[in-house]
């Protein structure tokens, strides 16, 4: 009689961890369903939202005038004035900008940095 009641007590706990077994697997599933259902959300969304590219492109060229401003300050005071435009080299950080010069010779310097449409991002300007 030990045994018989051994054998169906284990039999119960069997049943019993299989539907909590089942369960758990049940709540993973539909957990895995809503995830994937997220990341698809996410692959389809742009990666980079408007304001936050005008904002990069902003900044990079404050920063081309920036290095601009500073190339020619340097040029000013080793050679105790500004170059020439076809003397001047323009920075790395200026390649995928538009510079435009309203003014520039040996004693001051007015120039915009363009983005590609031709719209005035940044500018700069000594004496």
């Amino acid at each position: 009689m030990p045994r018989a009641f051994l054998l169906l007590l284990s039999l119960s706990l069997t049943a019993c961890q299989d539907r909590e077994a089942r369960a758990e697997v049940a709540h993973l599933k539909a957990r895995v369903t809503d995830l994937e259902a997220r990341v698809e959300a996410l692959a389809a969304a742009p990666s980079v939202p408007a304001e936050a590219a005008a904002t990069v492109q902003q900044a990079a060229a404050t920063h081309c005038a920036n290095d601009l401003s500073r190339t020619l300050e340097l040029t000013r005071q080793e050679r105790g004035g500004y170059p020439a435009e076809s003397a001047l080299a323009v920075p790395g950080s200026c390649q995928e900008f538009r510079v435009t010069w309203e003014r520039l010779t040996p004693q001051s310097y007015a120039f915009r940095v363009l983005d590609g449409s031709g719209q005035a991002l940044a500018s700069g300007a000594g004496e």
